[in-house]
C-alpha cells in the first residue's frame, strides 16, 4: 500500500517540477522577446497628435463585424490615418488586412470607412493579404514599393509594429491612437496576448520568412513611382 502511494506521488511531483521549469522558461522567452522588441523600436513611437510625416500611412487590419463595419479598434486606426492625410502629414494610405475567406474582407471595409470620411479613392490602396503584421510590413515594401511610412495602431501594438516594419526595410514611425479597451480585465488579457505575440514577432525578425502571399510588384493607386 505504501509503495503504491509512492508510485503515484513521485510521477506527480516530477510532473509538477517539469511544469514549473517549463513555465519559467516560457516566461523568460516572453520577457526576452518583449525587451528585444522594445529595444528595436526605440525612438520610433509617437502620438498621432504629433502628426509624424511620411509618404504613406499603413493601417494594419483588425476584426470586422459580420455586417462589414469596422470594430472600434479598427475605426480608431482609420480615423487617425484620415487625420494624418487631411493634415498633409502623409500623402497616401495603405490599408492591409485579412481577405482569406469569401465573406470576410477587412481591406474593403477599411476603404469604405475612409471613403465615408471624405477621403478620395485615389488616396487609398488595398492590400488583401495582410494576414499578420509581418506580412503587412513585408508586402508594403515588396508589393507596393513603400520605403517610408507611418504605421497607425494602438499603443500596445506599437513596438511590435515598429520593429517588424523596420526589419522589413521600411523607415518606420508608429503613430499611436487611443486605447479601444476600457475595462481593466480586457486590457490585462490583451496585454498578455501581445506579450505572447512578441515571441512570434521576434522569430519573424530573426528568420525573415517570406509573406504568406507574395506576387509581383503592384505599386500604390495612382502612382508610377517604384521608390515611394
Amino acid at each position: 500500500m505504501r509503495f503504491g502511494r509512492l508510485r503515484r506521488v513521485v510521477p506527480a511531483s516530477r510532473f509538477g517540477r517539469l511544469t514549473f521549469v517549463a513555465g519559467v522558461a516560457l516566461g523568460l522567452i516572453v520577457i526576452g522577446a518583449w525587451v528585444s522588441l522594445a529595444w528595436l523600436a526605440r525612438g520610433q513611437i509617437v502620438d498621432v497628435d504629433e502628426q509624424p510625416t511620411a509618404d504613406v500611412a499603413i493601417v494594419p487590419g483588425a476584426r470586422v463585424r459580420s455586417d462589414g463595419r469596422p470594430t472600434l479598434a479598427l475605426r480608431q486606426r482609420l480615423d487617425a490615418a484620415a487625420f494624418l492625410y487631411e493634415a498633409g502629414a502623409v500623402g497616401h494610405i495603405l490599408v492591409s488586412g485579412d481577405n482569406g475567406e469569401e465573406h470576410y474582407n477587412e481591406p474593403v471595409a477599411m476603404q469604405r470607412y475612409l471613403r465615408s470620411l471624405g477621403l478620395p479613392e485615389e488616396a487609398i490602396t488595398l492590400d488583401y493579404a495582410g494576414f499578420d503584421t509581418w506580412d503587412t510590413c513585408l508586402r508594403a515594401t515588396e508589393q507596393f514599393g513603400v520605403n517610408d511610412a507611418v504605421v497607425v495602431t494602438q499603443p500596445r501594438f506599437a513596438q511590435r509594429s515598429a520593429a517588424l516594419c523596420q526589419r522589413a526595410g521600411i523607415d518606420t514611425t508608429v503613430a499611436t491612437t487611443d486605447d479601444y479597451l476600457r475595462r481593466a480585465t480586457g486590457k490585462i488579457a490583451a496585454d498578455l496576448r501581445e506579450r505572447l505575440a512578441s515571441v512570434k514577432a521576434l522569430g519573424d525578425i530573426l528568420r525573415t520568412p517570406e509573406a504568406h502571399h507574395g506576387g509581383p510588384f503592384v505599386g500604390l493607386v495612382g502612382s508610377d513611382d517604384d521608390n515611394l
